[in-house]
């Protein structure tokens, strides 16, 4: 079995069929539903069906950064009607993915659990860099050309992302904690909006920015794009006030932020183009992009109708086929420490053979898990640079502490555990083990690396593993395994450490080397 036929170019499976995108941002919640077409031999995402809810979730925060039961139960309730409409669709089509609310918030991680209950779908936790590659990637594939060097911003509820790239890889990735519902939060909590708190605002907001400021200025561009509704929600106000017609300008911010010290807020209506819904949270997204335009010296901002969800529904499509971003990832990492390709081909080939071939009672076949397995295999000598005796711990953990674009941090933290665990002792990821899934996998992993020790191309018997409650069964060849006395003791000490674990290993000779002919 081939572990690179992903990368062969195939048409892609999902097309005509429905993809969904769910973001959980920290005002608003998104549910976007699309189809792939195919437009002059470039694939496009055309939206279907579109369902907005203005959650406000970070208002929820208190001093603790503990979501309080108010904002818990609102986005609850939103996530069962996300979920309805969702009913009919399959887990490979859906990707739902939260942002800075709930990378902040202590009490996430048991209320994630109640959020995909709601939802019926996972929910990934993504990081601000992630978070910002997923929006250039909607960009890039919307509106950029090759050859354009843009800035693309996105000024959220709870932070705020910055992307240089041109064409469709980004060079530039930065997310920064600044968002429209802090600083609501801790200057525009009335309604009076003074030029005192204005300017309070804008600094702490430059403050914030100015660690990227350098960089990004020295990297350059050519175009500057604002993605998010709170810049769409300016722009519309800054047109409807004759403030700019050809963009968002610095000085139409000023003007802007004038109007509404004038007003003092008291009365929105006064302020043409300003929706309702938009109302609250309007003065602190302001203040960004007026610190935004400060710092970076931006001269224009066009808007841009494209967000998080969009870069969402493309990595959806692109999963499907052999643009999935995970890859390359895994390329890069390989190339930056150094690891010997040849060998983990071989062992993330044997791995995937494994799991293929399972028997594996009341657990039914994950195609993501199998590749988890394969990314695993190839990632489990990126430690070797650093330490021989111990690589396996320096690998986990390079793994689960690594900016790695395509993946969420749940999926790092399994593939960690499986490279911590594919060698010594199984204590160490005993309550890895209590989901069945992942002690499959880790099984596949382990073999795989005993019968692959000597970093040679053998010809190895076929092998099947079964996994049942309690027991693992290795079938293969007695004749064979005569031949190789060392791997036939490893095998005798692998199952003295299941043994441990209460799990029993058994091999069983009902294979022959002449079933492989």
């Amino acid at each position: 079995m081939n572990f690179f036929k992903s990368l062969l170019k195939s048409e892609p499976k999902m097309s005509g069929n429905l993809l969904a995108a769910v973001d959980l941002g920290s005002n608003s919640f998104h549910l976007i539903i699309a189809k792939a077409v195919d437009l002059e031999g470039q694939t496009k995402i055309k939206k279907i069906d579109n369902i907005k809810e203005q959650v406000r979730l970070a208002d929820g925060l208190d001093g603790e950064k503990s979501l309080n039961l108010s904002s818990r139960m609102r986005a609850l309730f939103c996530l069962r009607r996300f979920g309805e409409r969702l009913r009919s669709f399959s887990p490979d089509t859906v990707r739902a993915v939260a942002t800075n609310t709930f990378r902040i918030a202590k009490n996430s991680k048991v209320f994630l659990k109640e959020c995909e209950e709601a939802l019926g779908f996972p929910i990934e936790v993504i990081s601000g860099v992630e978070e910002a590659r997923l929006i250039y990637k909607g960009v890039a594939q919307s509106i950029l050309s090759d050859k354009q060097k843009a800035l693309v911003i996105d000024v959220g509820g709870g932070s705020s992302e910055f992307i240089i790239g041109e064409g469709p890889r980004p060079k530039e990735l930065e997310s920064v904690f600044i968002g429209c519902c802090r600083l609501n939060k801790e200057f525009f909590s009335g309604k009076n909006i003074t030029k005192n708190n204005f300017e309070k605002a804008i600094l702490l907001a430059r403050k914030e920015i100015q660690v990227i400021t350098a960089a990004f200025k020295k990297e350059g561009w050519d175009m500057c794009y604002g993605c998010s509704g709170t810049i769409r929600s300016i722009h519309e106000v800054c047109n409807a006030n004759g403030m700019s017609k050809d963009g968002i300008t610095f000085q139409s911010l000023v003007r802007l932020k004038n109007n509404l010290v004038s007003i003092g807020f008291r009365s929105p209506e006064l302020l043409p183009g300003l929706k309702p819904e938009r109302v609250a949270l309007f003065p602190g997204g302001l203040a960004i992009l007026i610190a935004i335009f400060k710092e970076l010296k931006i001269k224009k901002m066009e808007l841009c109708d494209v967000a998080l969800r969009t870069g969402v529904l493309y990595e959806v499509w692109g999963r499907s086929w052999d643009d999935d971003a995970r890859t390359t990832t895994i390329k890069c990492l390989m190339k930056q420490y150094e690891v010997d390709t040849l060998h983990s081909n071989r062992l993330a080939q044997l791995a995937n053979l494994f799991s293929e071939n399972m028997h594996f009672d009341g657990v039914e076949k994950n195609s993501e898990m199998n590749k988890l397995i394969e990314w695993s295999a190839m990632l489990l000598e990126l430690g070797q640079s650093i330490s021989h005796s111990s690589y396996h711990k320096h690998s986990a953990y390079i793994i689960a502490n690594s900016e790695m674009p395509g993946f969420t941090r749940r999926e790092q933290e399994v593939m960690a555990s499986l490279v911590l665990g594919h060698v010594g002792k199984l204590g160490k990821v005993s309550s890895f083990m209590a989901d069945k899934s992942k002690l499959a996998a880790l099984v596949c992993l382990r073999c795989a690396a005993i019968f692959l020790r000597s970093r040679r191309d053998l010809k190895l018997p076929p092998m099947q593993l079964s996994v049942r409650e309690g027991s693992i069964d290795l079938h293969m060849s007695s004749e064979w395994l005569m031949k190789y006395p060392l791997t036939a003791f490893t095998l005798e000490q692998e199952a003295k450490e299941w043994a441990k674990m209460k799990i029993e290993f058994c091999i069983k000779f009902n294979l022959t080397d002449e079933a492989a002919a």
